[in-house]
């Protein structure tokens, strides 16, 4: 794989009927480097006590030395088990957890748990990579999520990404406001994570909102 560059851009906000945010995302400022590069976005449960510091212990897990997705995932998982032991009145708090990295060789690998999304827009083609884990029938219902078991089944997912992908990771909150082929046509026109919050926000959404949107260039 040539030399490329990530280049990428982050925001989260509180959604309009929404008393506080609930997402964490990782890196929370947009920015460039080299690869290796980790990014994720945890969309704490609502409704629920303390979703916003279970998603917050989720994100800064990938402040730790640890590469493996998988091991990024659970060690999440123990940290908000062992807060909830720590914490009795924060019982029932938990959290999605969509992670990504990216190395030299331009190998995307995804973690996965819960209704977050991640989606790579590559050759005009736009794939969602991870499948949302709700009850068939109960869009609001995840089947699972971080602090709520201590077995959890990982979604793990290997992608070759090249240079000129796009990368989207996003909460609920941002995806069943507008639907995929208007996230496809803004990522076709290079939309960053910034604005495309900015517009979902203007619909008005149910849910808090939050997206990364990662470029190879």
């Amino acid at each position: 794989m040539e030399n490329f560059k990530i280049v990428w851009s982050s925001r989260s906000e509180c959604g309009p009927s929404r008393e506080k945010n609930e997402d964490s995302i990782y890196p929370k400022h947009s920015g460039s480097s080299l690869p290796p590069f980790k990014a994720s976005v945890c969309d704490g449960l609502g409704g629920h006590v303390s979703g916003d510091v279970a998603s917050k212990i989720a994100s800064e897990t990938l402040n730790l030395e640890i590469e493996n997705l998988h091991e990024i995932i659970t060690t999440a998982n123990n940290n908000i088990l062992e807060f909830q032991n720590d914490n009795p009145e924060s019982q029932g708090m938990g959290t999605t957890m969509t992670v990504i990295s990216i190395d030299k060789n331009a190998l995307m690998k995804i973690g996965h748990v819960g209704d977050s999304r991640c989606y790579v827009l590559s050759d005009r083609n736009l794939i969602k990579i991870t499948e949302d884990q709700n009850v068939p029938g109960y869009q609001n219902v995840l089947k699972q999520a971080l602090g709520s078991k201590e077995k959890l089944i990982v979604q793990e997912i290997d992608f070759q990404l090249k240079v000129g992908d796009v990368i989207l990771l996003c909460s609920d909150g941002l995806y069943n406001e507008v639907g995929d082929e208007y996230i496809k046509r803004k990522m076709q026109d290079g939309i960053s994570a910034e604005t495309i919050v900015s517009e979902v926000l203007l619909l008005n959404p149910k849910d808090n909102v939050s997206a990364i949107v990662v470029n190879l260039i």
